[in-house]
């Protein structure tokens, strides 16, 4: 079962915050730890939507919340959990699946949120049910502004977008008081250790990081690569043959990865598109040197070189990479300390949550949730 995040030791306050209903797919940490984080602010929630057999059991009703599974493209289902619930705020996440049914249903007031491969990559079916969603949301979010930018070009009126981050637990996701010590907590050996964390499916490029892994294992033959994956089960590889030195890492509980973000001596994250990924931020706030894509979403708070490498996703730029994080202490050292302090600037999870607990309130009482039309501005580009 999956472990959700820390709470309070005190019960909810009396509800006068606005009741929600969160449609997406129940076992997912991200819904699991966004009703949690919720309810401690007040809310009553209550949570819809599929359920994934890649991922462990749903650990929802074990933390006291609703959960209505709806099974398949259910539009009935959906209108009968709005109808039950009677939420003041309906929070619908992929565009072109809950949320898409949460506006055909016309569940308002409607936060319609795209993940990210819900609108990067589309085909036309999958942008068509974009549009419609926009249209009748009052609220298009995302968490990037990047991915805020391509929903106003499907339609979002810029006055109601909104920018949010999921945050990360520093106190959790901290960087270790000593690396080898860490390592050995995951029965890890002391050698240069990478983690990869983003799954094995192709938008992730897992056979560039292979290939680059195996390029570096040329030199540094006791390196260890961490495949890390979500699911329960064992994954397909086509038929690969993986080089040596390769762990793969299936499901572990959410407060666990931790422990493996501080053991690592670098994170690779290089999808062909993205959109300002958690587990990233969590890599970051570990002291965890990263090598990212070179996206548009990085570079809204990324420096290249300072806070991170950005590099294409390709076996020669990420190998290069590495070869630079884990043979040059220095950078390594001043990357880890910038990263920390980025993360702890822009993506405090307990602040970041609160600020998600008042937009509710305002999209509840009819308010525009960005009135400005503003987006927030890159400290690098505002140099």
């Amino acid at each position: 079962m999956t472990t959700l995040p820390r709470v309070s030791g005190t019960a909810p306050a009396p509800s006068h915050q606005p009741r929600l209903l969160l449609l997406g797919t129940l076992n997912s940490p991200h819904i699991e730890h966004l009703a949690v984080a919720m309810r401690e602010r007040g809310h009553e929630v209550a949570v819809a939507g599929d359920i994934s057999s890649r991922l462990p059991p749903c650990a929802l009703p074990a933390a006291g919340l609703r959960a209505h599974e709806i099974r398949g493209r259910n539009v009935a289902a959906v209108r009968r959990v709005v109808r039950q619930v009677r939420p003041d705020v309906v929070h619908a996440n992929w565009l072109p699946g809950m949320a898409f049914m949460a506006a055909l249903v016309r569940a308002r007031p409607l936060v319609a949120m795209a993940w990210g491969s819900d609108v990067h990559g589309a085909d036309r079916r999958r942008l068509w049910q974009s549009r419609y969603t926009l249209r009748r949301a009052d609220v298009a979010m995302a968490d990037s502004g990047d991915m805020v930018e391509r929903l106003i070009q499907l339609g979002a009126d810029r006055q109601r977008t909104y920018v949010m981050r999921w945050g990360v637990d520093l106190k959790v996701f901290a960087p270790p008081a000593d690396r080898t010590e860490a390592k050995r907590m995951v029965d890890l050996p002391d050698s240069p250790t990478i983690i990869s964390p983003r799954g094995l499916s192709p938008v992730y490029n897992a056979g560039a990081i292979l290939d680059a892994f195996d390029e570096l294992r040329s030199e540094m033959p006791s390196a260890v690569l961490l495949l890390k994956h979500m699911g329960v089960a064992e994954p397909e590889l086509g038929g690969r043959v993986l080089p040596g030195g390769v762990r793969l890492v299936g499901h572990v509980p959410y407060h666990r990865m931790a422990a493996y973000f501080q053991a690592a001596d670098a994170c690779v994250s290089v999808p062909s598109s993205d959109s300002s990924p958690r587990s990233v931020w969590e890599a970051m706030a570990c002291g965890c040197p990263c090598i990212l894509s070179d996206l548009r979403w990085t570079r809204e708070l990324i420096e290249d070189g300072r806070d991170a490498l950005l590099v294409a996703p390709q076996a020669a730029d990420i190998a290069s990479a590495l070869r630079q994080v884990l043979t040059a202490p220095e950078l390594a050292d001043r990357v880890r300390a910038r990263a920390r302090a980025l993360v702890e600037a822009h993506h405090d999870r307990d602040a970041e949550m609160d600020k998600l607990s008042h937009l509710y309130g305002r999209v509840a009482g009819g308010a525009a949730p960005n009135p400005s039309g503003a987006l927030p501005r890159s400290p690098v580009a505002a140099k």
